[in-house]
């Protein structure tokens, strides 16, 4: 049974400098969409896994200090191991997979969610799924370490999830009724995940209730387009940005422009529910409205070293009133582009605190074709603050209810517009 503790958030993570592939798609909600949705790991890009293949044992993995003390220590490991495949009476485990579970028992001790070991087939598993639509029940998870299982973070409104009755926080504890608490992400990821029209029963565990429950989802296909626009409050620009793909900027760059056109007289900025996704896109999303060489973030490593990014391009608007919505499950990049903004006062932040991921990892990919992800630097706002596992909380405060989205309502957007000076939405039809 899980212990009903307090829980907090994990941390993040982006990715080394711009000549790389820097990911800021914490991993959990990656693989969260992953693991619902059956599909992708969001903001991922393939084949830009770390570059080429590092063999074992390959220079540059360090010729002294830990590594090498680690080195040394290795004959005791194949001692262990020799004795156990000679004299285990029982059924042992292939040794590629003896393998991968020595790799992930030693990251299981940095008690880091993000730093993580992904193995040939769920490697491809996510460089195959780098869509805009998935196959299964449409909601993002994380891995919750207090309570050791998946935790919802966001259910996609209006999917298999969302329909079910899912909520955001609740713990998956088994499915199809097998146990997943103490196993890790990936592995939930295999036994939750599959193809449209199929059920899965999840046993699900809510701190409001007084049992667990089941849930019967039936998977379906998710399509969730990248950015959606929409004129709110009379004529106040509306655009919502849903991951930070390799199309990001120049999405948003577009979008704003063709907004600009009708003369809007503010614009709102939704970013709620977006996992993250590119570091350049980040940077390019947050030179839409900020002046040309306006601090986005500053990047800083173990040594003490730090990067400090910029905007890069002639803004689109730098002073059109702007409201940016986050919640709950706006996460690193887009934590980047909502701090920058907030930090600049170029507009206010309306809704719930961000998730709070502010870890950077690079991934490498392994003479097999598995990948190795580790967390070698933290990120921090312009202003210099870090919102691992803190999140940024918003300017105002709004909270979007279970009982607002059954009812069709959006205080947090209506709070937004009665900001910038809009008219009020009118309520649903009920």
């Amino acid at each position: 049974m899980i212990d009903p503790e307090t829980h907090t958030q994990p941390v993040a993570t982006p990715q080394s400098s711009l000549g790389k592939p820097i990911l800021l798609t914490c991993l959990s909600i990656a693989v969260a969409a992953l693991l619902f949705v059956g599909g992708l790991g969001i903001g991922f890009a393939a084949g830009k896994w770390g570059g080429a293949p590092i063999a074992n044992g390959a220079p540059g993995d360090g010729e002294g200090g830990e590594a090498a003390a680690l080195r040394a220590q290795f004959p005791l490991f194949w001692e262990a191991m020799d004795v156990l495949y000679r004299d285990f009476y029982g059924e042992l485990p292939e040794s590629d997979n003896a393998t991968y579970a020595a790799i992930r028992g030693v990251l299981s001790q940095v008690e880091d969610p993000n730093t993580s070991f992904m193995s040939p087939d769920e490697a491809d598993f996510f460089r195959e799924n780098l869509q805009g639509s998935f196959e299964g029940i449409g909601a993002r998870v994380d891995w919750d370490m207090n309570f050791d299982t998946v935790r919802i973070v966001e259910p996609f409104e209006n999917q298999p999830a969302w329909e079910a009755g899912i909520k955001r926080d609740d713990l998956i504890t088994h499915v199809d009724g097998e146990e997943i608490i103490g196993t890790d992400l990936m592995s939930a990821i295999e036994k939750i995940r599959g193809p449209k029209g199929t059920p899965v029963v999840l046993t699900i565990v809510r701190l409001t209730e007084e049992a667990p429950f089941d849930v019967e989802v039936v998977r379906d296909r998710i399509e969730i387009p990248t950015i959606e626009t929409d004129t709110v409050g009379g004529d106040i620009a509306y655009v919502r940005l849903n991951t930070f793909n390799e199309n990001a900027g120049d999405l948003v760059r577009d979008a704003v422009t063709a907004a600009l056109e009708q003369q809007p007289s503010a614009l709102i900025f939704d970013l709620r529910g977006n996992p993250g996704g590119l570091l350049r896109q980040a940077v390019e999303v947050a030179s839409v409205f900020l002046p040309e060489g306006e601090r986005v973030l500053i990047e800083r490593f173990a040594d003490g070293n730090e990067d400090i990014y910029v905007t890069e391009a002639a803004p689109v608007t730098v002073d059109l009133p702007m409201v940016v919505l986050v919640n709950e499950g706006s996460a690193s990049a887009s934590e980047i582009v909502a701090g920058a903004v907030q930090d600049t006062a170029r507009g206010q932040l309306v809704g719930g605190t961000t998730y709070g991921k502010g870890s950077v990892q690079l991934p490498q990919t392994l003479s097999d074709g598995s990948i190795l992800r580790v967390t070698i630097a933290r990120w921090f706002t312009p202003a210099d603050r870090t919102i691992d596992g803190a999140g940024l909380a918003p300017d105002v405060a709004v909270e979007l209810t279970d009982e607002d989205r059954q009812a069709q309502r959006d205080p947090q957007l209506d709070k937004a517009i009665e900001l910038l000076g809009g008219e009020s939405e009118p309520l649903p039809v009920q």
